[in-house]
């Protein structure tokens, strides 16, 4: 996916014109036009202001591997190497596809209630291509289903590294995790203002510490809150 598109998606999913983004973000309208047409490339700096004014930034990304199986007596299919995400709402949209396992015809499922978000992993993991099965298919969802899922057994043990690899057991301290881990980055989101404390300064090194001993001025030159009581022009009780 090219810096063009990703400018025109983030800007249309924030509902902003070209000349409220360029203003937001210290561009021109005819300097955004041409990112967005192709016509000019703009820098990863550049990219990460302007997407920074739509409430998005640059992150990376990891590829997914995928292997087609051909195994005796199933129809072929794909497994992946790792698990990915789908964000809401598109996880839980309501999908028109045909009902191939049981070959009763065009379906429509609703994948906000969990026994047909089954019923669509079933249909997109036995019979799906991976563009299908990566934009429709949470990992985190489908963990949750995968005891319930009617796969073959050579379906189920191809997918089962990466059901293992994603629920690796991770047991996180909790005042650790208050005090310690930092914040600002979770995989998807930023908290929208945070900033990091920065750190404290280094200790002086030993040996630096030196103590200057001022002169004191005369009791005649002393400000009136350095006199003693009792002296004239104090005036307090």
């Amino acid at each position: 996916m090219d810096r063009s598109f990703l400018l025109e998606r983030a800007r249309r999913a924030c509902g902003l014109t070209q000349a409220r983004l360029a203003t937001l973000s210290g561009t021109s309208q005819a300097t955004l036009s041409a990112y967005e047409r192709g016509v000019k490339s703009p820098s990863l700096k550049v990219a990460s202001r302007i997407l920074a004014a739509t409430d998005h930034e640059l992150a990376l990304r990891t590829r997914v591997d995928w292997v087609e199986h051909h195994p005796k007596g199933i129809v072929a299919f794909w497994a992946p190497s790792m698990l990915w995400s789908v964000e809401p709402p598109t996880c839980f949209a309501t999908l028109r596809i045909p009902d191939e396992i049981r070959n009763t015809g065009m379906r429509t499922w609703n994948m906000r209630d969990r026994e047909e978000r089954r019923g669509v992993y079933e249909q997109l993991i036995r019979r799906g291509l991976p563009q299908q099965m990566i934009r429709w298919i949470d990992g985190g969802l489908l963990v949750d289903v995968w005891d319930e899922l009617d796969l073959p057994d050579p379906v189920r043990d191809a997918w089962e590294p990466a059901i293992r690899l994603a629920t690796v057991p991770v047991e996180v301290e909790g005042l650790n995790f208050f005090f310690h881990e930092n914040p600002e980055v979770a995989p998807g989101a930023r908290i929208r203002g945070w900033e990091a404390l920065p750190p404290p300064p280094p200790p002086l090194p030993p040996g630096r510490w030196r103590y200057v001993q001022h002169p004191v001025p005369p009791p005649d030159r002393q400000s009136p809150s350095l006199r003693p009581r009792g002296e004239a022009g104090d005036r307090r009780p």
